[in-house]
């Protein structure tokens, strides 16, 4: 016979336990942007089709930014506001304010943590720490992440006494009784070849550190983890693939658009949120959010104790309060009225700029004429020359991916010449003014030539433009318009350490240009073909910029003494 008070006991806690309240999911909102490259103004006339119809609508802006994030912290519980890296370079913001500007307006966010990009190291360490010091200017307290980041201890300014001076591996958040990590990691090989950091500053493989991290989070009893990247959007995939335990990726570097907008001619490449299983079998959140502040994400995680059980969220394509009514009924777009006071802080930085323009940053010895096909014909730049404004810009651009072989551009892509005297900003943004990057094109010797020879055969087409011409930088060629077409170019040599040699046809280089030629305008057909099947890498770097850098560290620009038409024949 079974214990009467035994019994007793057992109902009673039976009972009990009847009562217990049954745990709650755990929500996660996490607010998020990437590369916003000092685009703290927003974009005037982009073109959005609705139906059919295109809208010319003004979009984003770092003050809508702030009212959408300031939004969605109102209207949710356990709320992160996450960057996923390069926040500066790519506008005069940065040029004339050195990231000062982009700091005060991430202070206003508040953003929860910031992860270091490639471009961030663009200025070297120093320009870096720079930055770091501007966004540290406030009682915000903004963490900077970058777990595989390593500068040289004592040799870096980054890191005058320990490696976690200036950022950190990961932060850890206490969010409505729960613990959520976030650990930062910047794409390595890139930073390393194609930005410019310190020589001793290294870049550990992303995977490992983030298994290392991964552990030590574990470690201290943590199990809801996020990824805060900027390695690019494929890379964040395999990555969460590959890797246990973790929870969300947000990401950026590579510039990508998630949701359904594809209806509306942006360049969408899924949803958002994306959805993969990690090394473990769990749900992983994946979210970017495009890029230069037209986007802000707003990513719900859904918990079941550690793990995730739902993917959810919305990403906010900002549009003006006066957008068209056929867009704002679309979920996908936000009508945002411009934060207040990021608005009067980008008006005092606008202030400033306008002024600064004027500023002095080279002097030009002799005037560099300009001619976008052909020999020049002016006694003063010298009769026979080919165009100096063209050969100086290709330097910029070569100075400003020292990865790349040589350099080519177009005639029409430099717009005036350079005369003697002060050089000034507002004098480069009138030489390069389209809102063009850099790009970086694998390509061989004999994709060379035939680009070349497509210049070539548009530039004397009827429909053509002599603007298609090429110039370049640590690359010359003979070129003779009386041949038949695709024989017009010969005598291809490139330059290296040991001197010029001949453009070998089944050798792969690395070339830079600017972005307009990279999507095979202007006749240069075959790199819009290259660009499609991959190998192309768009640096993000404002070609204007790039020549803005260089005058500076060149100070004295003098007339170049070699081209890269080597000699020119023109059509009988």
């Amino acid at each position: 016979m079974r214990n009467l008070g035994s019994i007793l006991l057992g109902s009673i806690l039976l009972a009990g336990c009847a009562h217990l309240p049954e745990p709650q999911p755990f929500q996660l909102t996490v607010a998020h942007v990437n590369d916003h490259h000092s685009h703290l103004l927003p974009m005037e006339r982009t073109a959005l089709v609705v139906d059919g119809e295109t809208h010319r609508v003004e979009t984003g802006g770092f003050a809508r930014v702030a009212t959408q994030i300031e939004s969605i912290r109102a209207n949710n519980e356990n709320v992160l506001a996450l960057h996923a890296g390069d926040a500066i370079t790519g506008t005069l913001f940065y040029t004339l304010f050195d990231g000062a500007a982009d700091a005060a307006l991430m202070n206003l966010v508040c953003f929860d943590a910031f992860a270091l990009g490639n471009h961030e190291f663009d200025n070297g360490d120093a320009g870096l720490k720079r930055f770091l010091d501007a966004l540290s200017l406030s009682s915000c307290g903004t963490v900077v992440l970058g777990a595989n980041v390593e500068p040289e201890v004592g040799v870096s300014p980054l890191t005058p006494k320990t490696h976690w001076d200036s950022f950190k591996p990961y932060a850890v958040y206490d969010m409505g009784g729960e613990r959520v990590g976030i650990i930062g990691l910047d794409i390595a090989i890139k930073t390393k070849n194609s930005s410019q950091p310190d020589k001793t500053t290294m870049f550990a493989d992303e995977y490992e550190t983030a298994q290392y991290y991964i552990n030590e989070l574990r470690g201290l009893g943590i199990e809801k983890i996020g990824l805060l990247t900027h390695i690019q959007y494929r890379n964040d995939l395999t990555l969460a693939e590959r890797l246990p335990a973790v929870d969300f990726v947000i990401g950026g570097d590579s510039h990508t658009l998630l949701g359904d907008y594809g209806r509306f001619g942006l360049p969408s490449v899924g949803p958002y949120p994306m959805q993969v299983t990690n090394a473990d079998g769990g749900q992983v959140c994946i979210a970017h959010a495009w890029q230069y502040s037209q986007v802000v994400g707003e990513l719900a995680i859904t918990f079941d104790g550690d793990q995730v059980a739902d993917c959810g969220g919305q990403a906010h394509f900002l549009v003006a309060e006066d957008a068209p009514e056929a867009l704002q009924k679309f979920p996908q777009f936000s009508a945002v009225k411009e934060h207040p006071d990021a608005v009067a802080m980008i008006a005092q930085y606008q202030t400033k700029l306008d002024e600064l323009t004027q500023q002095v940053i080279g002097m030009v010895n002799e005037r560099l004429c300009i001619k976008r096909m052909g020999p020049l014909m002016s006694a003063e730049c010298g009769m026979g020359r080919q165009s100096d404004a063209h050969r100086v810009v290709a330097e910029a651009f070569l100075a400003s991916a020292p990865q790349a072989d040589f350099a080519l551009q177009n005639g029409g892509g430099v717009r005036r010449e350079i005369n003697a005297g002060e050089l000034t900003v507002a004098d480069a943004y009138s030489l390069l003014p389209f809102a063009n990057t850099l790009v970086e094109i694998q390509i061989t010797g004999a994709e060379v030539k035939q680009v070349l020879e497509q210049a070539l055969s548009y530039a004397i087409s009827a429909g053509g433009s002599d603007g298609a011409y090429p110039h370049g930088a640590d690359i010359r060629f003979d070129v003779d318009m009386t041949q038949a077409d695709g024989k017009r170019i010969s005598g291809l040599e490139v330059l290296t350490e040991t001197g010029w040699q001949t453009l070998q046809e089944d050798k792969t280089y690395t070339m830079i240009t600017n972005s307009f030629l990279a999507a095979g305008n202007d006749g240069w057909a075959l790199l819009g073909e290259l660009s499609a099947q991959g190998r192309t890498t768009d640096t993000y770097v404002n070609y204007a910029q790039s020549f803005v850098d260089w005058a500076r560290k060149t100070k004295t620009i003098k007339r170049p003494n070699s081209h890269s038409t080597k000699s020119y024949r023109a059509a009988e």
